[in-house]
């Protein structure tokens, strides 16, 4: 008989916006089922000590990439532990091992922190049970494509050193909550209470909000000015970072469709490791779907293997089924995906779930995300760039991003909390080395910053490349960029997506354009290149349009011209901050 240790599962995860914790928790559910004893943790929040002394069966890492092939935030410390020459070179020797990482093949950090933690795993002395599972989001069944398939070479390998104690539980068997919920008696705690203040936030009051694109234009973009209670230092490139709340009518809406109005002011008992510390004990429905449940996010394929326990019709059951397995991935794209549906839609749309069990709540739904915004500013107040996200779907009501929604309706005078992060650019170390930016649309949120530091040092030259899609509509900090041009601190160059009919001119063009003048910074100065905006398409084109400076005016093939600008990412002079 297997000892307690030898059918134990460590899931550690490093997860920057949920993706790879949803993938961590659906793994642990299923060695559940084969009867293993799990934990699931992020890797920050564990011991170090238990990846090096743990005689658990293996210790499986589930890992996203962020930034320039960064690592999650909440695995950092883990990383950086891990690299100390201290470490003896056989430190995990026969530890068994399995990495999964998340990422999307259209950048070119992709699963970076995977393949970095899987090498120095390896180096260190663990055993591999299978190969790196890669999960790449551009596969047509999004992680999942890679995800299933590496699971089943997972599961087959412990069999061979675990053999099944008994049979697999049933899909139909819902898995034990992972948390404690509970009505505290009768007790009524009316409103939705006092925010959370999570750790390392700093309290910040809005000083300002403007508008800075025309009244009569299709998107409202802000400039937000928040002053901080405490002196917090950042460095330009560096992000706030805030968790958004949902607004009241978006929280009723939810709790109907949850069947849960009647208890939304019922006071709660919470308990549970996996419950994340900022969250009261004791609180109420309605204060977790204002501060904590994504009610407004699109629910993931866990959901639905979730939701499919607690359907009281078989048309329901069979429905979230299909959804919930491998094969229904394509439907569930359509049903899902592709329109944005909410959580609130879905739970509408499969009625007979309501009233969904309190025990299960946060296995159900994931806590809101936290965003990251460039700060647009380089001391003082904190300046934020904001575009407030919303567009229209096959769904009825358009689709409003939750944080951006959010921070337009604040009022000057009301309270949020934030906290500082790195970001992934830099200025220049050495102040005499040109910036060349390319920053279309919020993109230029954080050449604001570098520009504001670098004027008030008197550092240049400095070289922007802005897009938008009109001189009179969107032209974002017109005056101040003007301004540092009439000075002589800035050469800007603008890129007016819209302003020919015939034709459509974007930020590559200017670059091409002035690809002289880009090849001299390049090759006689040693410019930094820094590219911040959309990552839809914006950063390969961006790429190509430099790789095409590089082969036209160095004379180089196109192939030569490619290692060119991989050697300067290498180097850390092509820096780039791209977000979907």
């Amino acid at each position: 008989m297997d000892s307690p240790s030898e059918r134990k599962l460590v899931i550690l995860y490093g997860s920057q916006t949920g993706y790879a914790e949803d993938a961590a928790r659906r793994i642990g559910r299923e060695a559940w089922r084969r009867h293993y004893a799990v934990q699931v943790a992020a890797m920050d929040h564990v011991e170090r000590s238990l990846v090096f002394e743990t005689e658990a069966a293996a210790i499986l890492f589930v890992c996203s990439t962020t930034g320039q092939g960064d690592p999650p935030d909440n695995m950092r410390k883990l990383w950086r532990f891990l690299l100390r020459k201290t470490i003896p070179h056989d430190a995990l020797r026969g530890k068994r091992v399995a990495v999964f990482g998340l990422g999307d093949s259209s950048y070119s950090g992709f699963n970076f922190a995977a393949k970095r933690l899987f090498r120095r795993l390896v180096q260190l002395g663990a055993v591999p049970l299978v190969p790196r599972g890669d999960g790449d989001d551009q596969h047509y069944l999004g992680v999942d494509g890679a995800l299933d398939p590496w699971l089943q070479d997972l599961w087959t390998e412990l069999e061979r050193s675990y053999p099944l104690p008994r049979p697999i539980v049933p899909e139909s068997v819902a898995p034990p909550p992972s948390a404690d919920v509970a009505l505290d008696g009768d007790i009524e705690m009316h409103g939705p209470g006092a925010p959370p203040e999570p750790p390392l936030t700093v309290a910040a009051t809005l000083a300002e909000s403007e508008r800075i694109t025309a009244q009569d234009h299709f998107q409202d973009v802000r400039r937000l000015r928040f002053e901080t209670d405490d002196a917090v230092e950042w460095i330009p490139g560096d992000c706030a970072v805030l968790r958004p709340c949902n607004q009241a009518r978006d929280v009723d809406a939810f709790l109907a469709a949850a069947g849960w109005t009647a208890l939304a002011d019922r006071r709660l008992r919470i308990s549970g490791e996996t419950v994340a510390t900022w969250v009261p004990r004791t609180t109420t429905l309605r204060w977790l779907g204002t501060y904590y449940f994504d009610i407004g996010g699109v629910p993931r394929r866990s959901f639905f293997e979730m939701l499919r326990h607690f359907a009281r019709t078989e048309a329901e059951r069979e429905r979230l089924c299909e959804f919930a397995s491998t094969a229904g991935q394509d439907d569930l794209l359509t049903y899902c995906m592709r329109p944005r549906r909410t959580f609130t839609e879905t739970l509408r749309d499969f009625r007979h779930t309501a009233p969904l069990p309190l025990e299960y709540a946060f296995d159900l739904v994931p806590p809101i995300a936290e965003r990251s915004f460039s700060i647009s500013s380089a001391r003082g107040a904190v300046d934020l760039t904001v575009a407030v996200v919303t567009y229209k779907t096959m769904m009825r009501d358009a689709r409003r991003g939750v944080c951006s929604t959010w921070l337009a309706q604040l009022k000057p005078g009301e309270r949020v909390r934030m906290r500082f992060a790195r970001g992934t650019m830099r200025p220049p170390p050495d102040p005499l080395t040109p910036a060349i930016m390319v920053g279309p649309g919020t993109g230029i949120a954080a050449f604001m910053a570098f520009m504001h530091q670098r004027c008030a040092l008197a550092q240049s030259p400095n070289y922007l490349f802005f897009g938008c899609r009109s001189e009179h509509k969107d032209f974002y900090y017109r005056s101040t960029l003007e301004r540092w041009c009439a000075a002589g601190s800035l050469h800007l160059f603008c890129a007016f997506s819209r302003g020919d009919p015939e034709k459509k001119v974007y930020v590559q063009h200017r670059i091409r354009e002035q690809g002289a003048l880009v090849w001299s910074l390049l090759d006689g100065r040693r410019a930094c290149v820094y590219v911040s905006g959309n990552a839809n398409k914006m950063p390969q084109d961006v790429r190509a349009a430099f790789v095409d400076v590089v082969a036209a005016h160095g004379a180089r093939s196109a192939d030569d011209a490619a290692e060119y600008v991989r050697a300067m990412e290498r180097d850390g002079r092509y820096q780039e901050e791209c977000w979907y």
